[in-house]
């Protein structure tokens, strides 16, 4: 249990070291403020979503964009002061089944290796019955460092994102976006 509870603790430690690499960038104006969903939008709003939730979600720009076109939505983001909801991606305080439509974008590959499939999990908690996803995943390392850091802990191949993704949902396309169906 004391080893249980120690690499816990340790995880934790880790998680806050990389929430404040981008509470730093946030300070200085250079985080969240690029919306990598724009593309996917089209998409988006041909599955006729009412709800929608971005995870790491930065400034919140394809929210915004959802509900100027009137869908509703919420943003998800641990270190933007502009999200709708300030919480860690793999603990979300929403209720379940809420989403008809789960998105992240260029934010997956910010998450430490141990998380990944934490926060896939969430957003399958999240999704109701049917519910689409959308994602950009950046493969390789960032060229933005915070003292020297960098900010893609998980730089892993499309393949092995494919793969985890693939556990929560059906993957349909590969090309910029990784989209699909969450599995029922």
């Amino acid at each position: 249990m004391a080893d249980s509870h120690m690499a816990s603790a340790v995880l934790e430690q880790r998680r806050e070291v990389e929430r404040r690499k981008y509470v730093q960038l946030a300070a200085r104006g250079r985080y969240g403020g690029t919306n990598h969903g724009r593309g996917a939008l089209s998409t988006v709003l041909c599955w006729r979503p009412r709800f929608v939730v971005d995870f790491g979600c930065g400034d919140n720009a394809f929210i915004r964009e959802l509900r100027r076109r009137g869908v509703e939505g919420l943003g998800i983001d641990w270190a933007n002061a502009r999200a709708d909801v300030a919480a860690p991606m793999h603990r979300v305080p929403l209720a379940g089944g809420i989403a008809d439509v789960l998105t992240s974008f260029d934010a997956l590959e910010h998450l430490l290796p141990e998380d990944v499939e934490r926060v896939l999990a969430e957003m399958h908690r999240l999704a109701r019955p049917g519910a689409h996803f959308a994602f950009s995943i950046c493969t390789r390392p960032s060229r933005i460092t915070v003292d020297g850091a960098n900010l893609h802990p998980t730089v892993r191949p499309l393949e092995w994102w494919v793969q985890r993704i693939g556990r929560v949902g059906r993957v349909r396309s590969t090309g910029r976006y990784l989209m699909g169906v969450f599995h029922a």
